[in-house]
């Protein structure tokens, strides 16, 4: 498993696995990767900074920073 965080497009992405199909976007700016198999591999959050705020904000500090 990976976390990222690009500062910069403000984008947290969390990898639970290796392996993509296909990606379902939602409303609220939280992208699902799907694998093959049905199972969720990774999740991107948008505008992160604005969904994680107070504690749960370190979610997002404790993230590796992505490196250009």
């Amino acid at each position: 498993m990976e976390t990222w965080y690009d500062k910069d497009e403000d984008v947290l992405n969390i990898q639970l696995k290796e392996g993509y199909w296909k990606s379902i976007e939602l409303p609220n700016g939280i992208i699902i990767d799907v694998a093959k198999d049905g199972t969720i591999s990774a999740i991107e959050i948008l505008r992160a900074s604005k969904v994680f705020s107070g504690d749960v904000k370190k979610v997002i500090e404790t993230a590796k920073p992505v490196t250009a």
